[in-house]
């Protein structure tokens, strides 16, 4: 369950180049607090309901945090290193954790631990996700999540590594990073922090530039040589559906002028959210266009990950669709609900020459809320095929 991306292109060169920027000059940043924070009034922005405390066992107090979180008052982070522990409220759902480069409401990075999950064993104890559109993009990066040697109850210990794009999680007096996040996947380069869930924190230390010689560029894209997966698409403004509906057969937009390239991001994204999305209400519905260029008559097998409901067409002839999300279990795919190729494939027909494959996708998750959208589709082979380019999905 929930523990409920400023465009992507410019925001991934910002990232690496503001890092740098801060490494080499640290007096930019000297009126930052480092080292420890008092857990204040004074030091902490109240986003929820916050009530502080001391004890003999935590010399800079204790901050208490209900219905939302606590912003770090006059501090703009980009790389270093950030320590805290934290107690989860008994009725907690396990989701306390931080939000760091914070943006507004909106956008940000978060961290957090899941406490309740069945820790170390389970890969959902650890998780990473950015913040978009005020939503955690939890179910679309199930390669950022990791066990580790959590506590279901009591006090646990967290340091993160954060280095331009990277990231590494530390639990517990690990020496060895429990999660290492390749590529933060946020809008922003830097921005606030913010504790948040309802849990008792500590201990909370900030050291701007420390990055333990974590290099901040990401790390290599393990898909960037398959030419089998379809990454470059055209995508349709952002409409709405009824919820618990589908998209009326032919009911595609016509007039294309305001459509515009969407290109997949790392392993073959295509992210609809980061720049599509709207926050919360009825759910969205996105059309999107590719096409796939055969040397003959044949049917691709191909495999599709997507969240969260999925029409697909070839030549205006609808050959797949299906449902994936957490809740109810059973419209659960594997792995857990999490958009990843493993949830499911279809048969694609091809005729000898150029192919339309048109795509309806909606983030309808049976709620309010809307969280991660978008799909990575992938061909078994791509003999005697050719897929949309870059060039051709920005005419």
């Amino acid at each position: 369950m929930f523990p409920t991306n400023s465009f992507l292109a410019a925001s991934r060169l910002a990232v690496p180049v503001l890092a740098a920027l801060c490494l080499q000059a640290p007096t930019a940043r000297a009126a930052m607090p480092t080292g420890e924070i008092e857990m204040t009034a004074d030091r902490w922005e109240a986003n929820g309901s916050l009530s502080f405390a001391s004890d003999a066992g935590h010399p800079h107090g204790v901050m208490t945090v209900r219905q939302g979180g606590a912003i770090l008052k006059g501090v703009t982070f980009a790389s270093g290193t950030i320590e805290y522990d934290l107690e989860e409220a008994a009725d907690n759902q396990g989701i306390a954790g931080i939000w760091f480069r914070q943006q507004g409401t909106e956008s940000a990075e978060n961290f957090y631990l899941r406490t309740e999950s069945d820790c170390p064993r389970s890969i959902e104890c650890l998780q990473y996700a950015p913040v978009s559109h005020g939503q955690v993009q939890w179910e679309v990066y199930p390669q950022y999540e990791a066990g580790a040697p959590v506590h279901a109850t009591g006090w646990n210990h967290v340091k993160l590594v954060i280095s331009g794009q990277r990231m590494n999680v530390f639990v517990n007096g690990q020496a060895q990073p429990a999660l290492q996040v390749g590529e933060l996947a946020g809008d922003a380069a830097e921005g606030a922090i913010q504790l948040r869930g309802d849990a008792r924190f500590a201990n909370v230390r900030v050291v701007p530039g420390a990055i333990d010689g974590l290099a901040p560029e990401a790390t290599p894209d393990p898909t960037a040589g398959d030419g089998r997966f379809v990454r470059h698409w055209q995508v349709s403004p952002t409409a709405t559906l009824a919820r618990g509906a589908a998209p009326a057969q032919g009911s595609m937009p016509l007039d294309t002028a305001a459509w515009e390239p969407l290109d997949a991001e790392r392993s073959g994204f295509v992210n609809i959210a980061r720049r599509h999305a709207t926050a919360r209400g009825t759910p969205d519905l996105a059309w999107l266009k590719t096409t796939v260029v055969s040397d003959r008559a044949q049917t691709k097998h191909v495999r599709l990950g997507w969240g969260h409901e999925v029409w697909i067409y070839v030549g205006g002839q609808l050959v797949f669709a299906d449902r994936n999300v957490y809740y109810p279990a059973t419209q659960r795919k594997p792995p857990l609900g999490r958009v990843a190729l493993e949830n499911g494939s279809f048969e694609l027909p091809l005729a000898a020459g150029v192919n339309e494959v048109t795509m309806a996708i909606s983030d309808d998750l049976g709620s309010k809320q809307h969280w991660g959208w978008g799909f990575e589709m992938r061909l078994d082979d791509i003999d005697g095929v050719r897929l949309m380019t870059a060039t051709l999905a920005g005419m």
